[in-house]
């Protein structure tokens, strides 16, 4: 068996573990602050002080950061307003940006010219930066990259783009290959030993709650992982809970209280309020807090959707570590989550072959809350054979002529357009038109397991007015 470093970073803590070829599990850490911290915050904030300057040109300090060293990228970023959560230089009204992974993966970063030439230099500079301890720790435990199988956990909803810079980031630290592991696959996976069994994993993300049913079957010599549903309920993610928490502590919520509950929740160090310990937060969020906020009623038209009332539910995300928002979510069949319960999981399911299979199908987001299904699973090309797609659909609502209208094209499962991948997207200007045709044309690889296509949108009398490239993995062996 290979070493293995396994990375998670699909959360607000950034944490990994090295597995030796014994099999022993030995968790990576890196000092901050005279303190060896296993598990390190995500997060990176800006200070909205610095673009005051009439001098700051946004394109300039960007092509700087992309030209950074993984040493010194945040050092130069100090100069731009940039700052870790226990940089002595950050202001209580710092901002937090959006993870590199998520940015990367947004519509209108696939669509922006600018963006599109920038921001995956400038993704990779950060995520070396931010992954910088994890690599550096394989070299000082006397392995070299070459001999070591890099895994990175990381959110469903990561765009092919950002999955493309992470790869690119492994093979220039010098390790030769790269599995990436969605999050709810890796949640599932401490039930591998039960198959052939169904579970649901709930993970939030930033903003919204999503849920996954997870399928594991297979042979005992390898099992086979598949998400068959998802479902997002937009407005419970983690700011929702730390608003929350925040509110029920008599504070106001802000970024700054944030950054407090991800210290008491992680242990990475910051400037935590000594008032806030999970001594109070079992005091102050008590059975009538619980009762005020229950999610019950909206979680079960979700759960009856995804078949999931009686199966077993694993929760994945550092707010459920606190017990009073997991026993909101909980029942006798949950499985209660560890900070680092996802790097096990996977450590255990690496050391025999098992198989991760698409679920999904062909989507487009109407831009109105709903991400409608162009093309089953079932109806995909045989691999090796091509196929296309033609979907006339009619522009509604306030629309004016010269209105900029983007064109998603995703991948997923869920009915939620948050809740899935974005394939690719197409700006498109609104003329007065009522209707447009949406033309994709897919192949799929001999092997079955990539999905390639091109994304063509007409409008009356059948004019090509925008074209966009995608690629898909269906399936990911190990």
């Amino acid at each position: 068996m290979r070493p293995q470093l396994i990375i998670e970073c699909g959360g607000r803590v950034l944490s990994a573990l090295l597995v030796t070829a014994d099999g022993e599990l030995v968790p990576c850490s890196q000092e901050i602050r005279q303190v060896a911290t296993r598990y390190v915050s995500a997060d990176v904030l800006f200070e909205p002080r610095v673009i005051q300057d009439r001098d700051f040109i946004w394109r300039d300090a960007l092509e700087t950061l992309s030209k950074s060293s993984a040493a010194d990228f945040f050092q130069r970023a100090r100069r731009i307003g940039l700052r870790r959560p226990w940089d002595a230089q950050a202001s209580v009204g710092a901002l937090q940006l959006r993870s590199p992974w998520t940015v990367l993966s947004s519509p209108a970063a696939l669509t922006d010219r600018v963006a599109g030439s920038i921001l995956p230099g400038v993704g990779l500079a950060l995520l070396d930066a931010l992954l910088d301890a994890a690599f550096a720790f394989v070299t000082e435990r006397g392995y070299l990259p070459g001999d070591v199988d890099p895994v990175i956990v990381l959110p469903a909803q990561t765009g092919s783009r950002a999955r493309l810079v992470v790869r690119k980031l492994v093979r220039r630290r010098g390790f030769r290959g790269l599995t990436i592991v969605r999050r709810e696959i890796a949640a599932a996976m401490s039930l591998a030993n039960r198959r052939p069994c169904t579970c649901i994993v709930v993970e939030t993300s930033e903003t919204d709650l999503h849920l996954y049913r997870v399928e594991i079957d297979g042979d005992a010599r390898r099992p086979r992982f598949r998400t068959t549903v998802s479902a997002t309920i937009p407005g419970l993610g983690w700011n929702h809970w730390s608003a929350q928490i925040a509110w029920a502590l008599g504070t106001s919520p802000s970024a700054a209280f944030e950054r407090s509950l991800t210290t008491l929740l992680s242990g990475s160090p910051d400037s935590l309020p000594q008032s806030l310990t999970h001594g109070v937060l079992q005091r102050v969020l008590d059975a009538t807090w619980m009762s005020a906020h229950s999610v019950r009623e909206r979680l079960q038209e979700h759960l009856d959707r995804l078949g999931g009332e009686k199966l077993p539910m694993i929760l994945a995300g550092e707010i459920f570590m606190i017990d009073a928002v997991r026993r909101l979510f909980g029942s006798s069949t949950t499985v209660a989550p560890a900070i680092d319960h996802l790097l096990r999981n996977v450590a255990a399911a690496m050391r025999s072959p098992f198989l991760v299979a698409a679920g999904g199908s062909l989507r487009v987001n109407t831009l109105h809350g709903e991400a409608v299904e162009l093309l089953a699973f079932p109806q995909l090309p045989a691999p090796g054979e091509a196929g296309l797609v033609d979907s006339d659909f009619r522009l509604g609502g306030d629309c004016a002529a010269g209105t900029p209208l983007l064109v998603q094209l995703q991948w997923g499962a869920d009915q939620a357009p948050e809740g899935n991948t974005t394939l690719c997207a197409v700006p498109l200007e609104l003329r007065g038109q009522e209707h447009l045709r949406l033309s994709v044309h897919l192949r799929r690889t001999n092997s079955g397991r990539r999905l390639n296509g091109t994304l063509e949108v007409r409008m009356p009398p059948d004019v090509v007015v925008g074209r966009a490239r995608f690629a898909e993995e269906l399936e990911m062996e190990r």
